[in-house]
């Protein structure tokens, strides 16, 4: 099965951000700040089972979808999640869980989420994949000012990544994919 499809692309950040905020209809839920407690929607993982955005270890969290093609989107957060996941792996620190979060949950069932963690080197000891139903994303995408718009066959969004405590706290909340490996470390607390 192809993953990546020609027909799905991604517009410049910036552009999006003022297209979308400028846009009539345009509503925000609790958007979440750091400091604040993350929401608790209801995920199914790659593996077709219930996952949390809260559990036992930190959770870092991010938004793709199996079909973006934008290097600087979705690809570049496999990489970066992968750097991230690979760095936690050296250092032996399994405090640390990477969750990337499907913004096309018409498409990106479990098993093709499945599919796309092993294309991009996942380790599900470490790193999961999880959809939901079409309600649930809008609202964690609005809890988390990642703006999507579907233009045809072509999902446009923004980037988000946050780092939430086993307390459900929201650690940090980086913007846009200029966020590093070493960021997130000092902000998981690893050395």
């Amino acid at each position: 099965m192809k993953i990546l499809h020609r027909s799905s692309t991604c517009i410049p950040q910036a552009l999006l951000c003022a297209l979308l905020l400028a846009a009539p209809g345009i509503t925000s839920g609790e958007i979440v700040r750091e400091g604040d407690r993350s929401p608790t929607p209801s995920l199914i993982s790659e593996r077709n089972q219930p996952i949390t955005l809260v559990g036992e270890r930190q959770t870092l969290i991010t938004f793709i979808f199996t079909r973006c093609a934008a290097m600087e989107f979705c690809p570049r957060m496999a990489k970066q999640f992968e750097d991230v996941q690979e760095a936690i792996q050296e250092k032996g620190y399994t405090g640390l869980r990477l969750l990337s979060i499907s913004l096309d949950p018409e498409f990106d069932r479990p098993e093709l989420l499945k599919e796309y963690a092993k294309a991009v080197g996942a380790d599900p000891a470490t790193w999961n994949f999880a959809t939901a139903d079409t309600a649930t994303i809008d609202s964690l995408t609005r809890d988390f000012r990642v703006h999507r718009n579907k233009d045809g066959g072509i999902l446009n969004h923004t980037l988000c990544t946050a780092l939430i405590s086993p307390d459900g706290t929201i650690k940090r909340i980086w913007r846009g994919n200029a966020w590093t490996t070493e960021e997130v470390l000092e902000a998981v607390g690893i050395e």
